[in-house]
Formats: C-alpha cells, structure tokens, sequence
C-alpha cells in the first residue's frame, strides 16, 4: 500500500510537471513568434556593441540566415517567457515548503528577472564591446575579417545567456540557504574552490583568451559569490531568530 501511494505521488508530481512545463512551452513559443517578427531590428540592436568595428555580417549558405534569427527569436523568446518559468516554477516548489514561504514568491520571480536582466545588460554594454574591441583588434592593418552572421550571433547570444544564468547566483543561494541546503560557513570554507570555479566560468563565457575580458567576467561572479554568503548569513541569522 505504501509503495502504491509513493507511485501515485511520483505520478502526480510528474504530471504536474507536465502541466507547468506545457504552459511554459507555450509562452515560450508564441514569444518566441513574436520576436521572430521584429528580428531584423532586434539584430540591428545586437550589432551595436561592435560599432564602427563591424560591417556587414556574411552569410555563406542559404539556410544560414534562417537559422541564425531563428536563434534570436528563440532567445527573446525566452528572455520575455522568464517570468512565466519562473512564476511555474515557484507554484510547483510552494506546496512542498511551509506556510510562511507564500510572501517570498513575489521576491524570488522579481529578484530572478532583475538579476537575469542585469546580467544580459552587463554582458551587452560591457563584457561583449571590450572582447570584440580585443578580438577584432588582432593583425589589424593585416588580415580582413570576414564575420559570418551565424558566428556573431552565437557568440553574442552565448554571452548575454551565460552572465544573465550566473547573475541568478544570489537567489539560488537565499533560497538553499532557506531549506537548509546551503550555509554561510560552508561557503566562506570553499573560497578558493569558488574562485578557481569562477575562473572556469569566465574563460567559458568569455571566448576572447586576454585576462583583461576574463576579469571583467570573473570580478562580478566574484562580487556575486561574496554577497550570496551575506545574503546567507542573514538568512540564517533570521531563522535562528524566528525559532528563539
């Protein structure tokens, strides 16, 4: 009887998941649409951190352009679908927490899209001009860069991806540190192990080889580790008073 009940619980929570993830999915691609719509101007936006550095991008195959703003539309797509996932993912998690949990869904869907966003902005004003500026400054005067559309693309796109993922570090933190996962002390005893792993980060992100591109990455994850063990410590802090 109670491995029949397990089952019927595995059961229900996956088709919960189904259910949550289908909605998702369909936000995701009538976005997704949208964004398709309006792709030559959201690639005119993308070529902006290049400047005067980038003309025009070449295409080498027919399907080549397609497959290129089916990317940007896709990102877009998910970009303007986060607070869907993210809203999912909270209702999916709410029923296995406490009570008192119910007031924290508005900060962790709020703080998610705002540290995503910062993260695509940080990527796009800073860390993407200063790595095209290093790459495309190699054997100027000597060699002719010729920059297909797809490679710009996805090496934009991959960026901007990747520090909006990392920037979400201090929420992931608050909310293991909530259910008991994650502690300030564990984290202050694995600094070094951070930094090394910050450094991985950087120089997976950052496809440019200069350190100057690499710190510019690896400073922010830094900053971000150090303020997830405050934002840890309170929360413990708050916990251990609430308890008292």
């Amino acid at each position: 009887m109670v491995r029949e009940d397990k089952q019927l619980s595995l059961f229900t929570h996956l088709d919960e998941i189904r259910k949550r993830l289908f909605v998702f999915v369909v936000w995701f691609f009538i976005l997704t649409g949208l964004s398709f719509y309006f792709v030559g101007d959201i690639l005119r936006y993308l070529k902006l951190p290049a400047g005067s550095q980038l003309g025009p991008l070449a295409v080498f195959s027919p399907l080549t352009a397609i497959f290129s703003f089916i990317k940007i539309a896709f990102f877009c797509g998910f970009a303007f679908s986060l607070p869907v996932l993210l809203y999912e993912v909270w209702m999916f998690i709410l029923p296995a927490l406490e009570e008192r949990w119910g007031r924290y869904g508005f900060m962790f869907i709020g703080s998610g899209i705002m540290l995503f966003v910062t993260g695509v902005l940080f990527s796009f004003y800073i860390l993407i001009p200063a790595s095209l500026k290093f790459l495309l400054s190699i054997g100027q005067g000597e060699l002719q860069f010729i920059i297909s559309l797809d490679s710009y693309v996805s090496f934009v796109l991959l960026m901007m991806v990747g520090c909006g993922l990392v920037f979400e570090i201090p929420v992931i933190a608050f909310f293991l540190a909530k259910v008991g996962i994650l502690t300030g002390e564990f984290m202050v005893r694995q600094w070094k192990m951070a930094v090394v792993g910050t450094l991985i980060v950087a120089s997976v992100i950052t496809p440019s080889p200069d350190l100057v591109n690499m710190f510019l990455m690896a400073l922010p994850i830094l900053i971000l580790y150090i303020l997830s063990i405050g934002i840890v410590f309170m929360t413990q802090k708050k916990q251990l008073s609430t308890r008292a």
